[in-house]
């Protein structure tokens, strides 16, 4: 069971928001922070003065309560509709894609475990999703996620299907859809940035009557995301890498289990390096900037 919790202005029509938290267990940011909002607009603090707005804030609730990222699989991967579901993950996907499928505007809230500045996932040429972002706050902004599943060659067969979150599925019946990412996991700022970033998004759509921020998308830094690195076996970074560090063409990554050297496609950065990441999973991202 997942609960909703959902605003809507009877007398103004506007756009539909949808605002995802814990999406993946140990993301505790986005449901502190939806959880802080719901009674502001419950008790007329914070006034919806137009639209609608629906609140998840806790989306995988069992990965929730174990504070793990998820229990049998990413639900944040492979998020399309099934006719049976075969696992935990993909029963909740069917429970939330109604909701993705309905909304005008997607903000999903997440944290990741290396730390650094909150950055937001935008769509690969999606310059409304640009102006969007830049409207939750001066962040860094990065694209290409899909494309880069895709480069890397995993799961050949699938890469349509594994490339699809939450952003993307909305984003196939038109919404404009981003991933915040807050912070660090354990970060005590991070549920404050993640507050800040849903009452901009009600402000920057005008479901408030509140003034939006006039920051513009070209303030933005945009680096695009070109591909994505598993880790395949016990490999290891050849040094500690932090996100958004710059990498040149050539230079050593890391080393596999085997000491086969893992090298940088090109100048460009780390993005989210995840040194402990279980064998199977995304090790880190490589990026370019545009």
């Amino acid at each position: 069971m997942i609960e909703t919790v959902s605003f809507a202005n009877e007398e103004t029509e506007g756009p539909c928001l949808l605002i995802l938290g814990a999406i993946h267990g140990n993301e505790k940011c986005g449901a502190e922070a939806i959880r802080r909002i719901v009674p502001e607009i419950r008790s007329g603090a914070v006034a919806l003065t137009r639209g609608r707005v629906t609140f998840v804030p806790v989306a995988n609730p069992r990965a929730y309560a174990q504070d793990v990222r998820f229990t049998e699989r990413n639900l944040n991967r492979f998020l399309v509709p099934m006719e049976k579901p075969d696992c935990y993950e993909a029963k909740i996907g069917n429970l939330l894609c109604p909701l993705l499928a309905d909304c005008d505007f997607l903000l999903d809230l997440h944290s990741y475990s290396v730390g650094g500045p909150p950055f937001i996932f935008i769509g690969e040429g999606d310059e409304k999703g640009r102006v969007f972002a830049a409207g939750l706050g001066e962040h860094a902004q990065l694209t290409g996620w899909a494309s880069a599943y895709a480069a890397s060659g995993h799961g050949e067969g699938k890469l349509t299907d594994e490339s699809t979150g939450t952003t993307e599925y909305a984003r196939r019946f038109g919404a404009t859809s981003v991933t915040l990412e807050c912070g660090q996991h354990r970060d005590p700022q991070a549920p404050d940035v993640a507050y800040r970033a849903i009452r901009n998004a009600l402000r920057y759509l005008g479901m408030t009557g509140e003034t939006a921020s006039q920051t513009t998308a070209n303030a933005a830094r945009l680096i695009t995301v070109r591909r994505v690195y598993y880790r395949e076996d016990n490999g290891a970074f050849a040094k500690p890498w932090k996100h958004l560090d710059t990498v040149a063409a050539g230079e050593t990554v890391g080393h596999d289990a085997k000491g086969i050297a893992v090298t940088a496609p090109g100048d460009g950065y780390i993005v989210m390096p995840h040194a402990d990441a279980p064998v199977g999973e995304e090790w880190f991202y490589f990026g370019t900037a545009d």
